[in-house]
């Protein structure tokens, strides 16, 4: 009987039976969501970015969500102490878990990161945070609004 550990032990390659197929290495990138889709209720929402710090604001404090019910690529939710402007296409799903207060988590497409998602699913391309005289501006004018 051989012993099939002896090329490793005298520090060689064991050859192998299978040819070569000139593919490459397997890709380490994982499937996209834009946002939680569980639907459990979540305290917090966690807002994932690719270039900037991530935030996980309490969902006691969001007041609001901006948008056009003719397009669903912006949205910006409005929290008690800041603005989070997101956008993307098909963004509609992405608003409304944030506002029904079951979405845990809402995140940036990263190409490097992620497969590209499939065609007519939410994908948030940018995300800003808003705050400050900004904010001021923004809250006095949806409070006016109303």
């Amino acid at each position: 009987m051989s012993d099939s550990l002896a090329r490793f032990r005298q520090g060689q390659p064991a050859s192998t039976n299978q040819p070569k197929t000139g593919t490459q290495p397997r890709s380490e990138k994982k499937p996209y969501e834009a946002y939680d889709k569980s639907g459990k209720p979540c305290p917090y929402t966690e807002i994932l970015c690719v270039s900037q710090p991530s935030q996980s604001p309490q969902a006691r404090f969001f007041l609001a969500a901006v948008f056009s019910a003719d397009f669903d690529e912006a949205i910006t939710l409005l929290y008690s102490f800041m603005a989070v402007e997101i956008k993307g296409k098909h963004l509609k799903e992405v608003r409304q878990a944030v506002q029904n207060g079951r979405c845990g988590f809402i995140q940036e497409y990263d190409e490097d990161a992620f497969l590209p998602p499939a065609k007519n699913t939410p994908v948030i391309e940018s995300i800003r945070f808003i705050a400050g005289e900004k904010l001021d501006d923004i809250l006095s004018a949806h409070k006016a609004g109303k």
